[in-house]
């Protein structure tokens, strides 16, 4: 089934109807592909965990810090750890894409170029939302924050210097063992200045290769800043400023729903137009409060650079 091309899929339709039973089968591969294509695309899904869940709303208690009391006498236990009524909650949104497959095209001969962009289309949109839906939560709960020397790029800056103290702040406050990778954000207007190379010690390198290779940091460019292309409903996620954290489940999560209720797909014939056709998904993000000194719904495993451009 994943082998069949969009024209297939809709030939059968018009043969066998919208919502014949093979049909029915066929129409979820364009739902994978997009589904599948979209989270590859983002980055987003490289810095949280990502599951498909059953719900559209779950709510999470937080515990007083865990102990672990060693060592103890061989008659003696140790006091459990209570759970409060401390919590926090996320609730997935609805969100649609939504594309026309003409019959003038496909009679044309034009579906690759035309049907297999519309759909594309779709796959780039849901991955800026994705993008858009994760980076802003994981700016919102940044549990700390440090001032950049100076916009990155400029003559003033001292970008590695910005970078290590941020990194020491994480590791410093977070509840982690100090030795994890990072994930920096930032805006790609700031890419070049990351990639330009100098000397590092006795080596030749860009800034982005020199932090991979001291302290295991990837770097990861957004289009979704202020002023930049991919805002989605006229919001920047990042705003001015870059994102250093530990990526993992742990920090945070993006939900996708799979439960029954609704109709993911739906391919419906337009009588002397084409199809219609509908994808429909539930989607959601939250950072993991950790008992870590940080305000409530941000964690110390991330921080924001503010003001690098």
């Amino acid at each position: 089934m994943a082998n069949n091309s969009l024209e297939e899929i809709l030939n059968v339709g018009a043969a066998a109807g919208p919502f014949g039973v093979g049909d029915a089968v066929l129409e979820q591969t364009l739902r994978d592909f997009i589904q599948l294509q979209s989270n590859r695309l983002a980055i987003g899904t490289d810095l949280v965990g990502v599951r498909s869940v059953p719900w559209l709303e779950f709510k999470w208690y937080t515990g007083i810090d865990g102990s672990f009391t060693f060592p103890l006498d061989d008659a003696a236990i140790a006091d459990p750890t209570k759970v409060g009524t401390a919590n926090y909650t996320v609730k997935l949104q609805k969100g649609m894409g939504r594309c026309v497959f003409l019959d003038t095209v496909r009679l044309r001969g034009e579906s690759f170029e035309n049907i297999d962009r519309q759909q594309l289309g779709i796959v780039r949109a849901r991955a800026n939302t994705i993008d858009n839906l994760i980076l802003d939560a994981l700016h919102t709960g940044a549990g700390q924050s440090k001032a950049a020397t100076a916009t990155f790029g400029s003559t003033s800056a001292d970008e590695e210097k910005d970078l290590l103290d941020t990194m020491d702040l994480v590791y410093s406050n977070a509840r982690v063992s100090g030795d994890e990778g990072m994930a920096l954000v930032l805006p790609t207007s700031t890419r070049s200045a990351l990639l330009n190379t100098q000397l590092y010690g006795n080596v030749v390198e860009s800034l982005q290769e020199h932090m991979r290779r001291i302290a295991n940091m990837t770097v990861y460019y957004t289009r979704d800043y202020t002023g930049g292309k991919n805002e989605v409903n006229s919001t920047s996620a990042i705003e001015d400023d870059a994102l250093l954290l530990i990526p993992g489940s742990e920090t945070a999560e993006f939900f996708t729903y799979n439960g029954a209720g609704f109709q993911e797909t739906e391919l419906t014939r337009l009588p002397g137009v084409g199809f219609d056709w509908m994808l429909t998904g539930y989607m959601g993000t939250v950072v993991h409060e950790m008992q870590d000194g940080a305000s409530s719904g941000t964690n110390n495993r991330i921080a924001k650079i503010t003001g690098v451009i």
